[in-house]
């Protein structure tokens, strides 16, 4: 897998545009306010770096880094349902990339998955997709297991009209408003929200009550112990607030869902990308920086060798929380 097949440059810097004006329209600076690290509630840190006129943070005990001072929920909640990059993401970038995502993403992650659930031998019965967008995952889901019931929960009605259409179960809110659902999962997955939401320990608690007894949670989502990230740093596209507002490191992420009340967590970094991503950002790279720049003149299968040692190791931004009870 490549960026360009599931983040087209063009499109994508349109959407990064948006997102930088938008962070001007929605985010008066008057209002924000300090926070402790969201991962373990450390308030000791120091200040990483500053972008699109957001403080960025990074935790003395955990090194989660994390966007404070910060704004209120109400603003994100105007920001995400008025915005034009918002828009744009919905209507005009996703439509580009669904399929290539379904191809590149979706299916294989429904596969991994089942495999995990079949080695855990876990029965899956009931599946709760948290923030199913257009429900790619629950549609690769059924192929296989079409017995299963499919629920998705998705605060943005285009998207949540998508899911109902496709004969899915769906609860049209944001996840912090669903969490006394009388139904539960046996598999509660989440992807790529994480990062997006404005208390992850609220956040990853009402996911805690979606999971069924002996049931499992998948959590996906962008880690800052990523080789992409530490190489780029406040130049990663990665990193764009308003919208990705956190970035747990690996440490932090098993904390954060051991606070949440999860007893069994474990973190994974599978991830593909990191490598190609610096390759595709070499003008970032600065003249200090000779490993790296010594690594992409090795050629693709040095690449891609060194990728398997990142995702080995938890050093890839592409991070999977496995979280039971």
């Amino acid at each position: 897998m490549k960026e360009s097949e599931i983040r087209p440059k063009d499109l994508f810097d349109k959407y990064l545009r948006l997102s930088s004006e938008d962070a001007k329209t929605y985010f008066p600076e008057g209002r924000r306010a300090s926070i402790p690290c969201p991962a373990c509630c450390q308030t000791e840190s120091q200040f990483a770096f500053n972008k699109n006129g957001f403080d960025y943070t990074e935790c003395a005990d955990c090194a989660t880094v994390y966007l404070s001072p910060r704004p209120p929920l109400g603003e994100f909640e105007a920001f995400y349902s008025e915005s034009p990059s918002a828009r744009f993401w919905v209507k005009e970038f996703f439509p580009v990339v669904v399929e290539a995502r379904r191809e590149k993403i979706f299916r294989p992650n429904a596969e991994k998955i089942q495999s995990i659930c079949r080695d855990r031998k876990l029965e899956v019965n009931t599946i709760i997709d948290v923030g199913a967008g257009y429900g790619i995952f629950l549609d690769e889901w059924k192929k296989s297991a079409p017995e299963t019931q499919l629920i998705a929960i998705e605060p943005l009605p285009d998207l949540s009209e998508i899911c109902q259409s496709k004969g899915i179960h769906v609860i049209p809110s944001i996840a912090e408003k669903a969490g006394n659902l009388e139904m539960k999962g046996n598999l509660v997955v989440c992807f790529e929200v994480i990062e997006h939401v404005h208390d992850p320990l609220l956040f990853v608690k009402v996911i805690r009550q979606m999971v069924a007894p002996g049931g499992l949670a998948v959590i996906t989502g962008l880690g800052v112990d990523g080789f992409d990230i530490q190489v780029l740093w406040e130049n990663s596209k990665s990193i764009f607030p308003p919208h990705h507002i956190n970035f747990m490191s690996a440490d932090g992420f098993s904390r954060l869902f051991k606070r949440a009340g999860f007893s069994d967590v474990e973190v994974m970094t599978p991830g593909k990308l990191d490598m190609d991503i610096v390759l595709n950002n070499q003008e970032f790279i600065t003249k200090d920086n000779r490993f790296v720049k010594t690594l992409l003149s090795r050629g693709e299968d040095a690449m891609n060798d060194f990728q398997k040692l990142l995702a080995k190791h938890q050093l890839s931004s592409h991070c999977w929380i496995l979280a039971s009870n």
